[in-house]
This record gives structure tokens, C-alpha cells and sequence, in this order.
């Protein structure tokens, strides 16, 4: 592992949500790498103080979340289609001879957010 690739690492490290393989391979790295040590040191002190910040804030009021939500009646704040993807996925895998796209996507305060999209998926 290089510098540029621990950097893009490091910030999901300090928050602590790294998967296993990067974590071993970020770890070997800052054993080695004074500067990217330094790095590493001011996200996880970015993260412990951002953590702080947001709870010392006071608890929004009742009334705010239902303003919030009256703004945003009719607007899904957010839905993943699983039943979707699993029937086509079902279906691409049962054809024959024939290719079906298969798409996933999630909906993300009513934006489409594609996860994937595969033209003429299975055969």
C-alpha cells in the first residue's frame, strides 16, 4: 500500500469502519510511514471531537420533527428495493438463451442513488 491509498483509507479507519483486509493493510502501512501516522492521528482526534460536538447538542424538540416531517410528506426519505432486485436477479438467472439486465438502486430522500446495473445480465 502506497501514501494515496492509506489517505483514502484513514478517514474510515478513525471512524472505525473499516473492513478487516483494509485494516490489516492500513495498519502494516502506518507501522512504516511516520507522515501517514500523523494523519491518522488527526482523524481519529477529528472524529473524537466531532462525536463530542454532536453530543453536547440539545435534543431536537417534538415540534421540530414534525415540522420536518409535514415538509416532507410525500417524499420517501429513503427505501431500498430488495423485493425488486431479488426478482430479477430470480428471473436473469432462470433465463435461457436470453439476456436480462439486472439493476439495483437505492432511493435516498427521493433521489435515485444506482447501485449497480448490469445490460444483458444473465444467459
Amino acid at each position: 500500500m502506497n501514501c494515496r491509498q492509506a489517505r483514502e483509507l484513514i478517514p474510515w479507519q478513525a471512524a472505525g469502519s473499516l473492513p478487516g483486509e483494509e485494516r490489516t493493510a492500513l495498519a502494516a502501512h502506518l507501522a512504516g510511514c511516520p507522515a501517514c501516522r500523523t494523519e491518522f492521528a488527526q482523524a481519529v482526534r477529528l472524529v473524537r471531537e466531532l462525536r463530542g460536538a454532536f453530543a453536547r447538542l440539545p435534543e431536537p424538540k417534538d415540534e421540530v420533527w414534525i415540522r420536518t416531517l409535514a415538509r416532507a410528506r410525500g417524499i420517501p426519505l429513503g427505501s431500498l428495493d430488495v423485493g425488486s432486485f431479488l426478482l430479477g436477479l430470480s428471473i436473469g438467472l432462470s433465463v435461457r438463451g436470453g439476456k436480462v439486465p439486472l439493476t439495483g438502486e437505492l432511493k435516498i430522500f427521493g433521489h435515485r442513488v444506482p447501485l449497480f446495473e448490469i445490460e444483458g445480465g444473465a444467459r
